[in-house]
């Protein structure tokens, strides 16, 4: 059983990736998508850590609904303030954290990793922001 959930949600991701890029949730593209996320190569790693996997699974499905209102935003606000943050890494050494971390961040609109930093503990983020209104022109 320990080794069949992180499976089953690795393929769910990957299915819920393929419905999300297909835009199409018909029978046909579900099992198009399903025998796609199963063919896939997976990643031999250390086992992974559930609990992490799971907090890393749910960031990544949370961050669909805040692209949508940050591109909102960006379509409804002011013109966008370009600038660069940092964000700490959820754990280096597991290919999937590291892939789904790097997915939460470019998903986002004008959003990009540009790298590693602080020994490779934080993401350099470029991010592309809607400009606050009321707030002092550069």
């Amino acid at each position: 059983m320990r080794r069949l959930l992180p499976l089953l949600l690795t393929t769910g991701f990957r299915l819920a990736v393929w419905c999300l890029l297909t835009a199409d949730l018909s029978r046909l593209n579900l099992l198009i998508g399903l025998v796609v996320a199963l063919l896939l190569p997976r990643a031999h790693s250390r086992p992974l850590p559930l609990r992490a996997l799971l907090r890393a699974f749910g960031r990544s499905l949370l961050a669909v609904p805040q692209a949508y209102l940050e591109a909102l935003r960006l379509i409804v606000g002011h013109e966008p303030v370009e600038g660069e943050t940092s964000e700490a890494t959820t754990d280096g050494t597991i290919p999937l954290l590291v892939f789904l971390d790097v997915f939460r961040i470019t998903l986002t609109p004008f959003t990009i990793v540009l790298g590693l930093e602080d020994g490779g503990r934080r993401y350099r983020i470029h991010a592309l922001t809607p400009r606050r209104t009321g707030g002092p022109t550069p």
